[in-house]
């Protein structure tokens, strides 16, 4: 079928090819709860990770004002 150069894919006809939006059905209470759960567990790992970082990152500016002279 030919198409117009400009057109990015094949024409289709006049109107939206996508489907009308439907909004995402609200979780059950429990997979509420689930999803709480899981998202909790993943921002108290983050909160280890960061800590752990954190303390590198001091110790090396500790490490630096000793090798500089400064404390």
């Amino acid at each position: 079928m030919w198409y117009p150069y400009w057109y990015g894919a094949p024409y289709m006809g006049y109107g939206m090819p996508y489907p009308p939006f439907y909004p995402p059905y609200p979780p059950t209470p429990e997979d509420e709860l689930r999803m709480l759960e899981d998202y909790k567990r993943e921002l108290e790992r983050e909160l280890e990770y960061l800590k752990e970082e954190l303390e590198g990152v001091k110790a090396r500016i500790e490490e630096l004002k000793k090798m500089i002279g400064k404390e």
